[in-house]
C-alpha cells in the first residue's frame, strides 16, 4: 500500500509545484521590495517559486539517473538520461537570484551562477515593454541584467534606476504609463 502511495504523493506534488511556477512566471509579483540598513534595495523572488523550481529540477534529477541507471546496457537510454541530467543541471543554473540596488551598481546575485554587476555609469541602454513587464538592462559591454514579473515592486525598480542614473536616461524612459 505504501509502495504505491509515495510515488502518487510525489506525483501530485510535482504537478502542484508545476502549477506554481507557472503561476510564478505569468503572474506579476504584487510584493515589495526589502530596503535594508546599508541603503541596498533587495528585489526577492517569492520564496514558493524558487522552492517548486527547485522541487521539479530534483525530480526530474531522479528521472534522469534512473534513465542513466537503466540505459547501461540501451545506448539510447543512456543518452536519455545524460540529456535531462545536462537540463537539470542548465535549469539549476537558470533559476533567477536576487536583484539588487546599490549605490555604486546595479547587481544580480543568482543561486548557482556568479553574480553580475553593472555599474551605474556602464549603463548604455534600458528597455522597458509596454504591454510586459521586463525591464532589460545592458551595459556598454553587452551584460544585461533583465527584471521580470518575478520580482517585486516594479515601480520601485525603475525609481531606483532614475534616482541613479540620473540625467543619463535614455529620452522615452520610462516607456509605459504610470500605474
Amino acid at each position: 500500500m505504501i509502495s504505491r502511495t509515495i510515488p502518487s504523493t510525489i506525483s501530485l506534488f510535482s504537478w502542484i509545484a508545476c502549477a506554481l511556477v507557472l503561476t510564478g512566471l505569468l503572474k506579476q509579483n504584487r510584493g515589495s521590495a526589502r530596503l535594508r540598513p546599508d541603503g541596498k534595495v533587495h528585489f526577492l523572488l517569492r520564496w514558493w517559486f524558487a522552492c517548486s523550481w527547485v522541487f521539479i529540477m530534483v525530480r526530474f534529477g531522479f528521472i534522469g539517473s534512473s534513465y542513466l541507471r537503466d540505459g547501461l546496457s540501451e545506448p539510447l537510454k543512456f543518452a536519455t538520461g545524460v540529456l535531462i541530467c545536462i537540463g537539470v543541471a542548465g535549469s539549476f543554473a537558470m533559476i533567477p537570484g536576487t536583484i539588487v540596488t546599490t549605490n555604486e551598481s546595479l547587481e544580480q546575485v543568482r543561486w548557482f551562477w556568479r553574480t553580475k554587476r553593472i555599474r551605474w555609469t556602464e549603463i548604455e541602454e534600458i528597455v522597458t515593454e509596454r504591454r510586459g513587464s521586463a525591464i532589460t538592462v545592458r551595459a556598454s559591454d553587452h551584460r544585461k541584467i533583465i527584471y521580470t514579473n518575478v520580482y517585486p515592486d516594479r515601480q520601485r525598480f525603475l525609481l531606483e534606476i532614475k534616482r541613479h542614473c540620473g540625467n543619463n536616461l535614455p529620452p522615452h524612459f520610462p516607456d509605459e504609463p504610470n500605474e
